[in-house]
């Protein structure tokens, strides 16, 4: 089992309020979390006549922005206790446009990670194998496939020539991928299937017969023309 992951370790909580006068003219759109982390440091960095508190400012790093206004930000354990300081004696300066309602230490956050299989499902390779050459528009052929699993996939045992055939074919009977003359595309949303199907071999397949020819199917992709 994987050992547990400590996220955010060392870390201080600003939680931060606008101004009303910001709030009425500010309009709608709210600062993003780092532009708010940049004006908190350059508030502090600029304190020149308190020197810890200039440079614990200086050594800070951002750590995260919550909603309804928490800064997360870490930095080496004697920077956090000048900024701790600070604000014990209120000498602790907010961004522009907001006002520090609190400040407080942040536990930990542990993550349990999850563990992954050693299988991959050859069918789901090579799915995202070809949408990936069909994003790149690159023809997709079975070699060109393979080259690709090589390159890309470099973990994965390489399949054989009839292997690669036949997961091909159960996807394409599955409708996840399709073939035409110019390579093999994934089906999407937009895809039309077109069934040239004969109203008598609609009546076998209805009494349970075999019709005697394969039912042949279209492919048009709105996306790509084709």
């Amino acid at each position: 089992m994987a050992r547990p992951v400590q996220l955010a370790p060392g870390s201080l909580a600003l939680v931060l309020c606008r101004l009303e006068a910001q709030e009425a003219t500010g309009g709608a759109e709210e600062p993003g979390g780092r532009a708010v982390f940049r004006a908190f440091c350059r508030a502090n960095t600029r304190c020149f006549w308190n020197s810890r508190l200039a440079r614990a400012a200086s050594r800070l790093a951002f750590q995260g922005w919550l909603r309804r206004g928490v800064l997360l930000v870490h930095a080496p354990p004697a920077s956090l206790q000048v900024l701790r300081d600070a604000w014990c004696r209120r000498a602790l300066r907010p961004p522009r446009g907001f006002r520090i309602r609190a400040v407080g230490d942040v536990f930990p956050v542990q993550m349990n990670p999850i563990a992954q299989s050693q299988f991959i499902p050859l069918a789901e390779v090579l799915c995202c194998a070809v949408s990936d050459m069909n994003a790149a528009q690159i023809v997709v052929t079975q070699e060109s496939l393979l080259e690709h699993l090589v390159k890309h996939y470099p973990g994965i045992a390489i399949p054989s020539q009839d292997i690669l055939y036949t997961t091909l074919g159960t996807l394409i009977k599955e409708r996840k991928i399709y073939h035409t003359g110019e390579g093999y595309f994934i089906v999407t949303p937009q895809t039309y299937f077109i069934t040239n199907t004969t109203p008598q071999e609609n009546k076998r397949v209805l009494s349970g017969e075999s019709p005697r020819m394969p039912t042949s199917i279209t492919y048009l992709d709105t996306e790509s023309g084709i």
